[in-house]
């Protein structure tokens, strides 16, 4: 898949999910967790989002089983990328596996696992590996 259908496949499939009900609430965060593969596509918009390349520092958390996102306000509960979240947090609550904490989203999309194995066949990395392709011009492949 080319970069370009990479993205419109992406940008397509995400208009497509059920948010109407969803206003961004506080329950799913809870369930997000940090070092998410993400798409070359997702990366870039997550960069260009947040005004350029950047590089979040990984942190430790002992006694936890994961770290939180990195892109989680560390003053709140909310999301510093919420506009241009990659495709798995736009799931939750719409997939029966990532049900809505509050089930404001009573609507599940039938195509989540068609939809997640296709997801899973694109180049995916942390955006830190995207932001260290980034940094040295090597990797990733974009066609």
């Amino acid at each position: 898949m080319t970069a370009h259908e990479e993205a419109r496949w992406l940008r397509e499939t995400c208009e497509a999910l059920p948010n109407a009900d969803c206003f961004g609430c506080d329950g799913c965060a809870s369930r997000c967790m940090g070092g998410l593969a993400v798409t070359r596509t997702e990366y870039e918009a997550i960069r260009d989002y947040l005004g350029g390349p950047i590089f979040v520092p990984g942190l430790r958390y002992p006694g936890r089983m994961a770290a939180p996102c990195e892109f989680k306000d560390p003053d709140g509960p909310r999301c510093l990328i919420y506009p241009v979240r990659p495709l798995i947090c736009r799931l939750f609550g719409v997939v029966e596996w990532l049900p809505c904490p509050l089930g404001v989203i009573p609507t599940l999309v039938p195509a989540g696992p068609r939809i997640m194995d296709r997801y899973r066949r694109l180049e995916r990395r942390t955006f830190r590996e995207w932001a260290r392709i980034d940094d040295t011009g090597t990797g990733g492949s974009r066609t």
